[in-house]
């Protein structure tokens, strides 16, 4: 069996945040804003501010073992407004073996293949499916998540083997969009904050995020993962250049994911 490969369609960094300087949300995204407001300005690069923010419920799935977790899989439940997303995702070092999975759906989905980047700079690459339905979904046994990701039977879970929420944790989630920044007029890179609570938004955050992306010119297929110079030398300095700011970061902790389905 031959592997193929997939295009990049777009590139993540994401850097865990200190939570204690985000007590006051607003005030911790407004004095972090400014922080990178003047790094990216060192660059010679240009900022634009945001601050509209959106909330969901966040959860994952797993069996009791963590049988999804170990194949590397995760499988995440979002509970937004007005509906419900269910993503599967397998994040790995190798590209190659990350495009290989079989992510299709019963149901119509959104399927991506992005780079993850991680401090200090390390590669993972994700590949996803995300289902959008209008009903919560009911996941009881692995046979749920097969009759929606038909892929998954090939890990060979006894299909009886019960599927619940993963260590009983479900929080509210808070994506703040923080800013576009661009270098030489080329692709935007999109930034944004996203905090953790238990219950209520005004409490301290469990964890938090700083993630900044930007896609690939997708014009027509011979522009399929191309990027301009500037934009991935920009966000590579810039990438380095917060991590210096250590007073800022929490690098205990790789990813939500991991926080969610590791630590508690």
């Amino acid at each position: 069996m031959k592997v193929s490969n997939l295009p990049v369609t777009s590139r993540e960094y994401k850097l865990m945040l200190n939570s204690d300087r985000f007590g006051d949300r607003v005030e911790g995204a407004e004095r972090f804003f400014k922080l990178i407001d003047t790094l990216i300005r060192k660059q010679d690069g240009s900022i634009e501010k945001q601050t509209k923010e959106e909330r969901r419920h966040t959860s994952y799935l797993d069996t009791p073992h963590f049988a999804l977790r170990q194949n590397g899989f995760s499988l995440r439940l979002r509970e937004e407004a007005n509906d419900f997303q269910i993503n599967l995702k397998y994040r790995g070092s190798d590209r190659y073996i990350s495009a290989a999975q079989d992510l299709s759906a019963s149901q119509p989905g959104k399927i991506k293949f992005e780079e993850d980047i991680l401090p200090p700079f390390v590669s993972k690459f994700s590949h996803s499916n995300s289902v959008t339905t209008a009903t919560k979904p009911r996941f009881e046994t692995i046979k749920d998540v097969v009759s929606l990701f038909p892929g998954i039977a090939r890990l060979d879970i006894d299909e009886d083997t019960p599927v619940k929420t993963a260590n009983n944790f479900r929080v509210l989630e808070v994506v703040r969009k923080l800013c576009k920044i661009q270098f030489a007029k080329t692709e935007t890179i999109k930034a944004s904050l996203s905090f953790w609570y238990l219950e209520d938004d005004t409490d301290f955050p469990l964890v938090g995020e700083f993630s900044f992306d930007y896609d690939a010119a997708e014009n027509n297929e011979s522009d399929l993962e191309k990027y301009s110079l500037e934009v991935v030398e920009g966000a590579k300095d810039f990438f380095s250049a917060v991590q210096n700011q250590t007073g800022w970061l929490d690098f205990t902790t790789t990813t939500k994911t991991g926080f969610a389905l590791e630590v508690l």
